[in-house]
C-alpha cells in the first residue's frame, strides 16, 4: 500500500499547525459561527470556529480571542449558524458507471460534499488492463477530491481457461503486485469469484496473499453467502462486503467481523432493507454507506453521498448516525481516520457546510483546506482530463457484420425450439427458458409480439470476428436496435433489436464514435451517447453528458413509451457469464451454472 503523499507526515506542515493554533502565525482559513458535528462522539459543538492552516485543521472550539488567528490574507467564512460536517467518503465506487471520467465524476461529487473515494476501476481494467488503472491513478493526482484505488481482482470475471468469452485484458497476480507498488493504491478490489475462494483456488488466494503482503485492504463480493461458506470466504482474508440485500444476511456478516457497506446506488438499492440494522439497535461500527454504481443523472440531480445520508434521514435514521456512516465509518475501514472523516486537529480540512441536519443541503465544500464551492458557486477550476489517445481507440471489431451475420441459420423445419435469455427488468438474474420460434428462409426469426428479440455480442477488443448470437425475452425494447459497449464485465459490443438491418446500422455508428450507446430505428440514429474513453466514459463536461443521457431518455419515452434505464442495465448485464442462469457472450450462449457454451437450438444440446 502506498498512500498519496498528502497523507504523509511533514514536519514543516506540523510545525505550522502548532504555531497557528498557538497564535504565532495567522491561519489561512477561519470558519466562524458554526455548529460542528463531532462524529467521534455523536455530539454537536455549538457556536464554534474551525482554524485551518494549509491543508489541515489546526484547531476547533469556542475561542475567546479569535482575532489572533486572523491576518491580512486569512479567509474568513461565516457559517451563519449552520453545521459543519466532515467531507463525505465513498469506500466503494465504480466511477466508470457514471459514464464520466474521474475528472467529470469529481466535478459533480465535490459539489455534493464528497472529498474522498475509493474507486475500483475494474470496468476500464477489463478493457485496457493495467494501463486503464494507471489512467485513473494519473488523473487522480491533480484533483482536489482524493481518489484512492482498489486494484481490480477479477479481470476478467471468468477464468479464461473455460473459454466462455473473448476477454479484453487480464490482470493477474503479477500485475496486481506491480500496481500495489504504485502511489494511490490502497486495496484489492471486490473478490467476485467467491466460488474459487471457498474452494481454495490457488490463483485467487495468491492475489489475496499479495494484497496482505503489501498491506492492501481486501474487499469482498459475497452475495447470499452464509454459514460455513461465509466462514470459508472470510477465512481467505477478505474483510468487507457490499452485496448484502437483507437484514439477516448483513447481520451475520457483521457478527463474523466483516465490514458491511450499505449500498445505495442507481441500480442496486439496499438502504431501506438494511436500515433495520440501525432501527434494531445493532452496533454498526463495522458499517458504512457506499454507492457502488451511480449514473450521471443521479449524480447531477440528487447528489452522491449526501443523497444517501438524506435518504437515510428520511427513513428515520438519526442524522448524526447517518453522517457517521458516510464519514468516520468509511475512514476507519480504509485506515485513514487520522486524516479524513473527522473535523478535528491535524485532520485534513475536508469540511462541508449545510444550513440544517434535517436535510443535508451542501452550500460550501472545502477539500484539503481549499474552498472548492462556496454558497454553491464554484471557486476552483478543475484541470482538463488528460486521457491518452490509445484509450479512445478501443472498438476494434474488424469487418462490420451484415444482417445475416447476426441471424441464426436453421434448416430443420419451419418452427424450432430455442434456448432464450429471460430477463426481468430491475433484476441482475436471468432465467433459462425455451421458446418456439418461426424459421424463414433458413434463419430463426425473432418474435416481437412475445417480446423476444435478436441479440448478438461481438468481440470489440481484438478484431477476431467472433460473434455470439441468441435471443432475449423480457427487455420490452420496441425500437429497431440498440448497441452499446457497456457489456459487463468484458465490455464487448452488445447489440439487440427487432430488425437486423437496424442492428447493423447501430454497430456501424458505435464503431464511428468509438464506443457508447446508440439507438437506431428504420435506419435512422434516433439517440446516442458517445463514450469514447475505453467505450465506457465521456471526457466531455458532465453537464453535456447529462443532457445527452436525458435526451435519450426523452426520445425513447416520447416515441416508444420506453423507460431507457429499466432495460439499459439489463442489456449491459446480459453478457456477464458469472450470474445465473444464462448469458450471451461473443462465444455464444453460456450456461452459467455449468460454465459451458450451449447451442441456441434447444434439441441440439
Amino acid at each position: 500500500m502506498v498512500y498519496p503523499r498528502i497523507f504523509s507526515y511533514n514536519i514543516d506542515e506540523r510545525r505550522r499547525l502548532i504555531e497557528t493554533i498557538r497564535g504565532r502565525r495567522p491561519a489561512d482559513l477561519v470558519i466562524t459561527n458554526v455548529n460542528i458535528v463531532l462524529v467521534t462522539t455523536g455530539e454537536i459543538l455549538e457556536d464554534s470556529s474551525i482554524i485551518v492552516s494549509g491543508r489541515r485543521i489546526a484547531g476547533i472550539g469556542r475561542y475567546r480571542e479569535l482575532d489572533k488567528y486572523v491576518g491580512r490574507e486569512t479567509i474568513v467564512v461565516n457559517g451563519r449558524g449552520g453545521y459543519a460536517v466532515p467531507g463525505f467518503i465513498d469506500p466503494h465506487v465504480h466511477i466508470e458507471s457514471s459514464l464520466l471520467t474521474p475528472r467529470g465524476f469529481v466535478k459533480l461529487a465535490l459539489k455534493h460534499g464528497t472529498t474522498t473515494v475509493v474507486a475500483d476501476p475494474h470496468e476500464i481494467g477489463n478493457v485496457l488492463g493495467v494501463r486503464g488503472v494507471e489512467i485513473f491513478l494519473e488523473e487522480a493526482r491533480d484533483l482536489p477530491l482524493k481518489i484512492l484505488i482498489d486494484i481490480p481482482s477479477c479481470v476478467p470475471a471468468t477464468d479464461p481457461k473455460y473459454g466462455l468469452e473473448t476477454v479484453g485484458s487480464v490482470i493477474g497476480a503479477e500485475e496486481i503486485e506491480k500496481l500495489a507498488e504504485m502511489e494511490g493504491t490502497v486495496g484489492l478490489g471486490e473478490v467476485m469469484d467467491f466460488v474459487s475462494v471457498v474452494n481454495a483456488n490457488p490463483e485467487v488466494l495468491r492475489k489475496i496473499e499479495i494484497a496482505h503482503r503489501y498491506g492492501l485492504i481486501v474487499n469482498g463480493h459475497a452475495p447470499l453467502l452464509a454459514g460455513e461458506l461465509l466462514d470459508a470466504y472470510i477465512s481467505a482474508g477478505i474483510w468487507s462486503d457490499h452485496e448484502s440485500t437483507m437484514y439477516e444476511e448483513a447481520l451475520e456478516k457483521i457478527r463474523k467481523g466483516m465490514y458491511v457497506f450499505i449500498r445505495e446506488g442507481s441500480a442496486w438499492r439496499d438502504l431501506k432493507a438494511l436500515s433495520k440494522l440501525l432501527e434494531e439497535g445493532v452496533d454498526c461500527r463495522l458499517c458504512s454507506f457506499a454507492s457502488d454504481d451511480i449514473n450521471v443523472t443521479e449524480l447531477y440531480e440528487k447528489g452522491h453521498m449526501d443523497r444517501i445520508v438524506n435518504e437515510a434521514i428520511e427513513l428515520g435514521i438519526d442524522p448524526i448516525k447517518a453522517i457517521q456512516l458516510a464519514t468516520i465509518g468509511p475512514a476507519m475501514r480504509i485506515h485513514l481516520e487520522d486524516h479524513v472523516g473527522v473535523i478535528g486537529p491535524a485532520r485534513l480540512a475536508d469540511i462541508v457546510l449545510t444550513p440544517s441536519l434535517k436535510y443535508i443541503d451542501v452550500s460550501t465544500v472545502i477539500a484539503n483546506g481549499e474552498i472548492i464551492y462556496h454558497e454553491k458557486r464554484p471557486q476552483k477550476q478543475l484541470p482538463r482530463p488528460n486521457i491518452p489517445g490509445y484509450a479512445k481507440k478501443t472498438v476494434n471489431i474488424g469487418r462490420i457484420p451484415g444482417p445475416k451475420d447476426l441471424l441464426i441459420p436453421y434448416n430443420g423445419g419451419s418452427r424450432v425450439k430455442v434456448n432464450v435469455i429471460g430477463v426481468q427488468l430491475g433484476s441482475a438474474l436471468t432465467k433459462h427458458i425455451v421458446e418456439e420460434l418461426d424459421v424463414d428462409n433458413g434463419y430463426i426469426m425473432a418474435d416481437p409480439s412475445r417480446d423476444i428479440i435478436y441479440a448478438a455480442v461481438i468481440d470489440r477488443h481484438h478484431a477476431t470476428g467472433s460473434i455470439g448470437r441468441g435471443f432475449i425475452k423480457g427487455l420490452r425494447f420496441r425500437a429497431g436496435a440498440i448497441a452499446q459497449t457497456i457489456a459487463h464485465d468484458t465490455h464487448n459490443l452488445i447489440v439487440a433489436g427487432n430488425n437486423p438491418y437496424d442492428m447493423v446500422e447501430a454497430i456501424k455508428r458505435i464503431v464511428e464514435i468509438q464506443g457508447g450507446i446508440v439507438v437506431v430505428d428504420r435506419g435512422e440514429v434516433i439517440a446516442e451517447i458517445p463514450l469514447p474513453v475505453a467505450g465506457l466514459m465521456s471526457d466531455e463536461e458532465p453537464e453535456v453528458v447529462y443532457r445527452r443521457y436525458m435526451d435519450m431518455i426523452r426520445v425513447l419515452k416520447e416515441r416508444y413509451d420506453l423507460e431507457f434505464e429499466s432495460f439499459f442495465m439489463n442489456l449491459a448485464l446480459a453478457a456477464l457469464p458469472v450470474i445465473p442462469e444464462i448469458r450471451l457472450t461473443d462465444r455464444g450462449l453460456v450456461d452459467v451454472n455449468n460454465a459451458r457454451i450451449i447451442p441456441v437450438v434447444a434439441d441440439q444440446d
